[in-house]
């Protein structure tokens, strides 16, 4: 796997990288949204795994997708796969 795609954890060491909102990374019983062809265009597809929660998808949903406000609002931010794991199970 390419370098870049691989973050350092604190807790888990060097794993792959994901990417999450900042609302999921410590919050509980937010929703978990990941991207399905409903949700992104598939010129922007990418096989980066990432998720947000319910109110980013609200907001993401009343600008007609990403752009600056709704990125603005997710302010996402790059986690490591087993924190991912540990986010869906807590935000589910």
């Amino acid at each position: 796997m390419d370098k870049s795609r691989r973050v350092n954890c604190v807790q888990h060491g060097e794993r792959r990288a994901t990417f999450v909102c900042k609302h999921l990374v410590r919050g509980a019983g937010l929703g978990f949204i990941i991207p399905t062809p409903d949700r992104v265009s598939s010129k922007n597809e990418s096989d980066e795994q990432c998720a947000w929660c319910s109110d980013c998808e609200k907001v993401r949903q009343e600008q007609g997708g990403w752009n600056d406000v709704s990125e603005g609002f997710a302010q996402i931010t790059m986690i490591c796969d087993n924190c991912f794991e540990v986010t869906r199970l807590r935000n589910q």
